[in-house]
């Protein structure tokens, strides 16, 4: 579960946030559950939005990359 990107949420419904990006709200619904992830370009307007750096947002996928 992403929590952050449930908080970035808010009030409004899954469907308003899929309005706003371009996806479904069974899209939306996937990101937040973690089933599928966004595209790097969503991504990166949802941090630019939010002010939460996708890391934040997406744990489970930067967490899989070691430097």
């Amino acid at each position: 579960m992403r929590t952050r990107l449930i908080r970035f949420r808010g009030e409004r419904s899954q469907e308003e946030m899929g309005r706003q990006y371009g996806v479904s709200q069974q899209a939306w619904s996937y990101w937040e559950r973690g089933v599928k992830n966004p595209s790097p370009m969503i991504m990166k307007r949802i941090e630019d939005d939010s002010g939460v750096p996708m890391e934040v947002l997406f744990p489970d996928i930067f967490n899989n990359f070691k430097l």
